[in-house]
């Protein structure tokens, strides 16, 4: 009869082997406890990798609309308070000028209209995580140039005013040349708004949900702003002073008047951006449910029992501590204990 031989080398490796192997799992299996998921998901899943890697990928593009509409959210809020600010300036104005006998008008309607134009454009100029609120699409440039010395609306301006009869003007005069479609009121429309603008007449557009699109921003070419402007430029660059009294009436007149619009016009833009908000919050909603769901179809395709993967682990440990013994008392086998 034939027998076959162990060496003592072979019992010694035969344990080592088992025990390198089981520490693999035991590495893989804490790993996947750590994630929740399996350590090699396309080893687990096999083809429905695929879909696994879908899901993901729809999940990120959720979580993209998300981030876009904290930075849309963001403009919103900032092109609120600016707003509210411009309003709130424009209606203290109106204010003050309604306020006094139509013989004072002129004096206390112009140092107000003076700082109020120059906040205006400040403003206007407000950016938000590096844009320009008030630039419409043209976010990268401050959208106003100052009104002052030197600037092309200024020089606009006292031409206009300087053709159309100056200091000269009777009541007449002064209310065609404040007229809508009149000599200055060209100045705040179409190019001669140039000479103020930078902005685009197209507001931002974001996509806050797979399949709604808002208007994200507000411009600085908006109607209500462009009648403040002319406003703030009639009380305080005409040099009303110098005018009649009848003539400086029309003035201030047309004044309130255009302040009164500027702010009907600040409070449809809110209103507007307003709804904007409404509907990110409501779309940021949705879009919670949404990867919520998508998650958990992951989960179910990639997650671990997480119970029965410790259990593995436990007993791993249990096998390789047992190998580790196995292995000592080998070492101590000897012939010579024997003989």
């Amino acid at each position: 009869m034939r027998m076959n031989a162990t060496s003592t080398l072979s019992l010694w490796n035969a344990p080592r082997s088992s025990v390198q192997r089981m520490e693999t799992e035991i590495a893989r299996g804490t790993k996947e406890l750590g994630t929740g998921r399996y350590a090699d998901v396309g080893l687990q899943l096999g083809s429905g990798t695929g879909l696994a890697l879908g899901l993901r990928q729809q999940s990120a593009e959720l979580q993209a609309l998300k981030d876009g509409n904290a930075n849309a959210s963001l403009r919103l809020s900032t092109s609120q308070a600016a707003l509210q600010q411009i309003q709130a300036a424009a209606d203290s104005t109106l204010q003050a000028l309604v306020g006094v006998p139509s013989a004072s008008r002129v004096g206390v309607v112009r140092d107000a209209a003076t700082s109020q134009l120059a906040a205006l454009t400040a403003v206007l100029n407000t950016t938000a995580d590096g844009q320009s609120i008030f630039g419409g699409t043209n976010t990268a440039t401050a959208p106003m140039t100052a009104y002052g010395t030197g600037s092309a609306a200024k020089a606009a301006v006292d031409a206009a005013f300087a053709i159309a009869g100056g200091t000269t003007m009777n009541a007449a005069q002064m209310k065609s040349f404040l007229a809508d479609g009149g000599p200055l009121d060209t100045l705040f429309s179409g190019a001669g708004w140039q000479n103020w603008s930078k902005a685009s007449d197209t507001t931002l557009d974001s996509r806050v949900s797979l399949s709604e699109t808002v208007e994200t921003s507000a411009t600085a070419n908006a109607p209500a702003v462009r009648r403040l402007a002319m406003a703030y430029v009639v009380a305080s660059g005409l040099d009303l002073s110098r005018l009649p009294a009848e003539v400086q009436d029309v003035a201030t007149d047309r004044v309130a008047s255009l302040l009164g619009e500027a702010s009907k016009g600040l409070v449809a833009i809110q209103a507007n951006l307003g709804r904007s908000q409404a509907r990110i919050t409501d779309a940021n909603t949705r879009l919670d449910v949404q990867k919520t769901l998508l998650s958990k179809q992951v989960l179910s395709m990639e997650g671990i029992d997480e119970a029965e993967t410790k259990t593995r682990i436990d007993q791993l440990s249990t096998q390789v501590q047992i190998s580790y013994s196995l292995t000592a008392q080998l070492r101590q086998l000897s012939l010579v204990a024997y003989l």
